[in-house]
């Protein structure tokens, strides 16, 4: 299973795969895995950042749907330091806000933990408590 996602998708060390979830509303935000070489994938699941075993990789790929590759961006020796950056992560816990799956895949790439999703998050919800606020107040000035 591993080797055949890996020939499939030309893969190479320090490339994320971007998945979404195959069915439900979960289809709006996208997973990340980090590959690492050698056949193996760290992830930053509900548990926390890990080597993924091949029936857990097998059990991902049931649920979410691989849509692009992420290829790193870098020379050999940086290559080499985001892979570093993967294992040194080992352990760290899950958090949907401050380090989920893009926070470690951006991590491993960039050096960077950020997420995208996150920050969109955040700015509807701003926007819509500002929204919520301002019509509020406008209704107590009548």
């Amino acid at each position: 299973m591993i080797k055949k996602l890996q020939l499939n998708s030309q893969l190479y060390p320090a490339d994320v795969i971007v998945a979404k979830k195959r069915n439900g509303l979960g289809r709006i935000l996208n997973h990340y895995v980090v590959y690492v070489g050698n056949e193996t994938f760290i992830g930053n699941l509900q548990d926390g950042v890990k080597v993924l075993s091949e029936s857990e990789l097998y059990d991902l790929l049931i649920d979410y749907e691989p849509v692009r590759i992420k290829p790193f961006e870098g020379t050999d020796f940086q290559r080499n330091h985001a892979i570093n950056r993967a294992y040194h992560k080992l352990g760290q816990k899950y958090s949907l806000l401050n380090f989920n799956c893009e926070h470690f895949a951006n991590w491993v790439q960039k050096g960077k933990e950020n997420s995208v999703q996150v920050s969109i998050l955040l700015s509807v919800l701003v926007l819509g408590l500002t929204y919520k606020l301002i019509k509020v107040n406008n209704g107590k000035r009548r």
